[in-house]
């Protein structure tokens, strides 16, 4: 074995927490670019380790990491302005938060999540066409191209099926609806949307997700070609 990195677990577990532990691995082995053990190991094999680990240092060589507080939403970046007196999308955010699939705070919070077919939270803009600022805030912030679908839904096209469903998943935590058919994913949009609620939301959400996936779908490009 040549694993720099080992994730041991007690045998005691339930299979669905060591499948759990092994999606782990996987995760950090596609990120570091590099093989993750994990070992299932008996529970006397395991005292012994404890008992070394003890002997040699013990809270040195251990950390205990506990279960994550539920985060509170995330802040609202401030909102900016073009000269021309559109919203400027590109540099609204100059980083983001860690995505709440990895334990980040949500976009929203649960009681104030957005839905297709919810009512809008504030009084609409008159003068913006909502739907419009939607497609133009998605190709400013990531590129890719979005159009009007069904009623309540604007789609966006990604570069794969399998982009798409990340992304859609990733959202979903987010406290935002999302769905995804093949390599296109549905967003909630409607002209009832305000500005600086729904619309800045929608574009938001997909610009945080789309950092991550982009980083994502680097380290495993990188992977690959060591490989």
């Amino acid at each position: 074995m040549s694993e720099r990195i080992l994730i041991m677990v007690e045998a005691s577990v339930t299979p669905a927490v060591f499948q759990e532990c092994r999606t782990l691995g996987s995760q950090l082995a596609g990120s570091l670019g590099a093989a993750v053990g994990v070992a299932l190991l008996p529970t006397t094999r395991m005292q012994l380790i404890r008992a070394t680990l003890q002997a040699a240092g013990g809270d040195r060589y251990v950390e205990a990491i506990q279960p994550a507080t539920a985060a509170a939403p995330m802040g609202s970046a401030p909102f900016l302005w073009r000269d021309d007196g559109r919203p400027d999308w590109e540099r609204m955010w100059t980083g983001f938060c860690e995505l709440a699939l990895f334990g980040g705070p949500p976009h929203r919070g649960a009681e104030s999540a957005l839905t297709a077919s919810q009512l809008p939270a504030g009084e609409p803009d008159s003068d913006c066409d909502a739907i419009a600022e939607i497609v133009r805030g998605i190709r400013e912030t990531t590129g890719l191209i979005a159009e009007p679908a069904e009623p309540g839904w604007i789609a966006v096209r990604c570069r794969s099926t399998k982009m798409a469903a990340w992304l859609c998943a990733c959202i979903i935590l987010e406290n935002v609806e999302a769905r995804c058919e093949e390599e296109r994913l549905f967003l909630p949009a409607s002209q009832d949307f305000a500005l600086k609620n729904e619309v800045k939301s929608v574009i938001t959400v997909l610009a945080k997700t789309h950092h991550y996936w982009e980083a994502h779908a680097n380290a495993q490009a990188t992977a690959a070609a060591r490989t």
